[in-house]
């Protein structure tokens, strides 16, 4: 996966929502990690990461990009694992207490957070689109998982969260990132 590396002026930006109006028009790329200088090592790029830049109030933003058909193919290829993984977990809950199952759980929350963090570039930089708000949807979810798994110890609400909640925003957004 190769990046393409930008140099994006935003002197006199002190406005996060202008920050990202600016990075938005990168046509057809997706900014996937930020710094705040060509030397610095870059961090994913998120609102946090991008709040704690603009603190140092710098000249210039320099993002790395994904064009838009890889990166939708990469996060179509994550998220399929997720889905299939989801079906797994949901095919042991029917067998097994979710107590025992419980490293398999956060190994299923981990991989959750993990397209999480790749979703929120894309629903930062395209707030107003279908994944933007399939992301916000999904993102309370693996709370909810980890409520009925740890904290209930419910089999069903576990299978019922997976089922009904966590697959359906997967498969749209994979319905959206197929376009």
């Amino acid at each position: 996966m190769e990046f393409s590396k930008h140099a994006i002026r935003i002197k006199g930006q002190k406005d996060i929502h202008q920050v990202v109006q600016t990075i938005s028009s990168l046509q057809g790329l997706v900014v996937v990690n930020i710094a705040d200088s060509a030397e610095m090592r870059p961090v994913l790029f998120s609102e946090e990461n991008l709040h704690t830049i603009l603190t140092a109030t710098p000249e210039s933003l320099f993002v790395e990009a994904l064009p838009l058909g890889e990166y939708k193919k990469l996060m179509r290829d994550k998220i399929n694992l997720v889905v299939q993984s989801a079906i797994s977990l949901r095919a042991a809950l029917r067998t097994n207490y979710v107590a025992d199952l419980a490293a398999h759980v956060r190994d299923f929350l981990r991989q959750l957070d993990q397209i999480l963090l790749m979703l929120r570039c894309y629903a930062l930089q395209k707030a107003q689109s279908s994944v933007a708000k399939n992301v916000q949807k999904l993102q309370i979810l693996p709370g909810q998982l980890a409520a009925s798994s740890f904290e209930h110890g419910d089999n069903v609400r576990c299978m019922d969260d997976l089922q009904y909640q966590i697959l359906p925003v997967l498969k749209n957004l994979l319905k959206l990132l197929s376009n």
